[in-house]
């Protein structure tokens, strides 16, 4: 049995059309399956949970399949009661998908379901994890309470100005215009010119899981990559894999707003590495602390401002169908 998780809106209702593809493979092949799908913003994380819930104590483990974007799958790996119960698989029809894109998905979703179908043995894959230590309520989606101060991620977890572009694009009335016509992208580049003038700077230190101290002043972002893409194929950490039980971390300092700019074409093929204002570390752990609270992501989802977070990783914690 195969139970799917599938977010309609992803993508502008792209989604739907994957879906679709998928539902008349499986039902010529009568292979059993059973659908969920979302109505709203967090329902992912509850149809995750519940069905988690009915199936933990199954003596082996239950197969469940996401069909969205990044963020879907992000939304849904939130409701994981205990990772090692479950096989997780994924369909992406997002308009980033960024994860995709690292493990080398096909771009046809039916090849990407035959693999997994085909899966002898799922492939443990890492998950990283933040900690807010502190939350900015006055900016805050997140309630106060503890339950909420803990996120997972499978593509990268950043402070400052990547997390802002992000938050910038989930308020915009334009992006669904766009992804119909198939330039969601664009709202992203549109954004990030924006910020890259107006992004209020501070100092950001980062410390490493053997307490070695970074400082960047008048840091522009941090990101900690389980993959090697974000943003819709930036390769910010080219050497960043999501089973090596390590967390790739690219810091860009006091740099002008021409030279990021020019920067993120390099940064497409990894070659932004090699200007001066740009950091690279490895780590199982970190701490980030800031002047000021700056947006925070995971998978490019933004819920809150923060000043100190913390972010790790669980190594081997995903069992992933591929």
């Amino acid at each position: 049995m195969y139970y799917f998780i599938v977010n309609p809106a992803s993508a502008s209702n792209h989604a739907m059309s994957v879906w679709e593809r998928v539902k008349d493979f499986l039902e010529q092949e009568n292979i059993p399956y059973e659908v969920f799908f979302s109505k709203k913003q967090g329902h992912v994380e509850e149809l995750m949970r519940n069905l988690c819930d009915m199936h933990i104590n199954d003596p082996s483990p239950a197969n469940i399949i996401v069909l969205g974007g990044d963020g879907t799958f992000n939304e849904a790996i939130q409701g994981i009661n205990d990772f090692s119960k479950f096989n997780i698989g994924y369909i992406p029809s997002g308009s980033s998908n960024d994860f995709a894109r690292a493990l080398g998905y096909s771009p046809d979703p039916l090849e990407s379901f035959r693999k997994i179908l085909n899966c002898k043995e799922p492939v443990p894959y890492d998950v990283g994890l933040l900690e807010y230590v502190t939350i900015s309520g006055e900016h805050s989606r997140l309630n106060a309470d503890v339950s909420n101060r803990k996120r997972y991620f499978n593509v990268s977890c950043g402070i400052g100005f990547d997390a802002a572009i992000c938050e910038g694009a989930l308020r915009s009335k334009m992006k669904d215009f766009l992804n119909k016509i198939k330039l969601g992208k664009l709202i992203y580049g549109l954004i990030a010119i924006k910020l890259v003038f107006t992004d209020k700077l501070c100092t950001v230190k980062l410390i490493l899981d053997d307490n070695t101290e970074v400082v960047e002043e008048k840091c522009r972002f941090m990101v900690n990559m389980n993959t090697c893409y974000e943003g819709g194929g930036y390769k910010f950490s080219p050497a960043a894999l999501p089973n090596d039980g390590i967390l790739d971390i690219c810091t860009v300092g006091n740099i002008s707003p021409f030279k990021l700019i020019s920067m993120m074409p390099a940064a497409s093929k990894g070659n932004h590495t090699k200007m001066k204002q740009v950091h690279t570390y490895r780590t199982k752990a970190c701490e980030i602390k800031a002047e000021i609270p700056m947006w925070v992501h995971t998978d490019g989802e933004v819920y809150t401002k923060s000043d100190n977070i913390k972010i790790s990783v669980l190594e081997g914690a995903l069992r992933f169908l591929q």
